[in-house]
């Protein structure tokens, strides 16, 4: 019984699919701007829109309680203190929280981040936040950018 147990796992686990990632595989170097955040995608983005909270009608909660992105409402009543696109001293700690959990949605260019793709409906997401055109689109493409050069 153990040599077909142990047969049915082998074969099982062999099935899986891998990626030949090659001789020279590089990790794309992605370096997020936390202060950038922290002045003009939390405030501007992602609190301007509401995204934790969700926008009137919607009966509330959307990242902070139905998605798997969740987000601090609590970040929706603070401000950091900035001056331009620095942060002066520290961030409140919902914003740190925030940025920890959107950190994995954004890949090397904002065509594959899902950060982006999501509000703009070009992927699964209940609506469209806002529209390509728009300054919030211009603003996360702009910190995507920023990451990913």
């Amino acid at each position: 019984m153990r040599r077909v147990l142990y047969f049915l796992v082998a074969a099982g686990t062999s099935a899986c699919g891998t990626v030949e990632l090659g001789d020279n595989f590089v990790a794309p170097d992605l370096t997020l701007d936390e202060d950038f955040f922290f002045c003009r995608i939390q405030p501007e983005v992602i609190s301007g829109q509401s995204c934790a909270s969700g926008g009137a009608g919607e009966e509330g909660s959307c990242h902070s309680a139905r998605s798997a992105l969740r987000l601090d409402p609590l970040a929706e009543s603070e401000t950091p203190t900035c001056e331009g696109d620095t942060l002066i001293g520290l961030a409140p700690a919902s914003y740190e929280a925030n940025f920890d959990a959107i950190r994995f949605t954004v890949q090397s260019d904002p065509t594959s981040s899902p950060l982006y793709r999501r509000p703009l409906n070009l992927d699964s997401h209940p609506r469209q936040i806002f529209d390509a055109a728009s300054p919030e689109a211009d603003l996360l493409a702009q910190w995507i950018l920023m990451g990913g050069g």
